[in-house]
């Protein structure tokens, strides 16, 4: 299977919120809806404490053009008027992200006289990159020696397995790749994705992008390791699996047929793959695949591992090198 073929406020506020003490008159006309759809971008995660500015678009007012904007948010209790509705400016909100680690939502409403709100709404995650606080479970060995990236600074806790010194967890070098949903604050929690040609640049000096060899090494194959390129390898992806947990909520879904033993110390999560379209990325496979760049390649295509969450196997696959992005692991040379 390949994961290619996978791609596969003013009064009017007012009005909406607060509830009426009248019946509604049997003549009383309903007041039409602003044209066009409110939106606005904040990242889905971000750091505690951390600020940024909202910026909305796509609202108007069929008949004079001009809207305001007031926002709230679900750990303050006032709302804030950004731009009464003739007034100039863009409406952004310059906001602070709560300092305790947990899910928040943010909404925006347009609004203009004679007309009924429209309103978006954003989830945002707030966490903790710390080592076992947002993540836990992750069976990192912190309390071995772990390599420091002389390039950032980054932190990588190894494991000796399969014959080799592995990185723990997933890379997370900011020069290449691009972050889990546009979101750098979880760069050290579920590292960046690379396309191939990122990958074969990612690893530090003295490290190298592994081989299909050296991942059959790792997942216990003792005999005829070069017949395993490209082969599935049964019954070994519990042995990779980290048991972890995501602000409280696990990552690998309960399978009968899998058994999480990490006895590998791989340390395996899902954060899926993601692929580049029209300048932007597409994320899929979330809490069901984790996707590992080989340093094998046919032609435009590279060879990468996955693994399912349903299956107890390492299976091999083949991605577009400078569109498919998948996680990285780096290996001491």
């Amino acid at each position: 299977m390949k994961f290619r073929n996978l791609l596969i406020l003013g009064t009017a506020i007012s009005m909406l919120v607060l509830p009426s003490c009248h019946k509604k008159d049997e003549d009383e006309v309903s007041l039409p809806f602003l044209d066009g759809t409110l939106s606005f971008s904040v990242p889905a995660y971000v750091l505690p404490g951390e600020s940024f500015t909202l910026v909305p678009s796509g609202a108007s007012n069929p008949t004079t053009g001009n809207v305001g904007y007031v926002w709230y948010s679900s750990w303050l209790t006032a709302r804030d008027t950004t731009k009464r509705e003739t007034a100039s400016g863009d409406g952004a909100w310059n906001v602070t992200m709560p300092l305790v680690i947990g899910q928040y939502t943010i909404t925006g409403y347009a609004y203009a006289t004679d007309y009924t709100p429209i309103s978006s709404t954003k989830d945002v995650c707030v966490v903790d990159p710390t080592v076992d606080v947002s993540l836990t479970g992750t069976g990192y060995q912190i309390d071995s020696a772990a390599f420091k990236d002389p390039r950032d600074g980054a932190t990588y806790y190894l494991a000796t397995t399969g014959g080799n010194v592995w990185m723990q967890n997933n890379l997370y070098y900011p020069e290449l790749g691009v972050s889990y949903f546009y979101s750098p604050a979880v760069d050290p929690i579920f590292g960046r994705l690379y396309t191939w040609d990122e990958a074969m640049k990612a690893c530090p000096d003295g490290w190298h992008l592994p081989s299909e060899a050296e991942f059959a090494a790792l997942a216990g194959v003792e005999d005829d390791i070069p017949a395993m390129k490209g082969q599935t390898i049964p019954d070994v992806a519990g042995s990779l699996m980290a048991n972890a947990y995501f602000l409280g909520d696990r990552l690998w879904a309960f399978w009968p047929d899998v058994t999480i033993t990490n006895r590998t110390k791989f340390s395996a999560i899902p954060i899926g793959y993601a692929v580049d379209r029209d300048g932007s990325q597409t994320y899929n496979g979330q809490k069901g695949y984790a996707v590992f760049w080989t340093s094998d390649d046919d032609g435009d295509e590279a060879i990468y591992r996955y693994i399912y969450v349903d299956k107890n196997s390492l299976f091999s696959s083949k991605g577009d090198k400078k569109s498919f992005r998948a996680s990285v692991r780096c290996v001491k040379d």
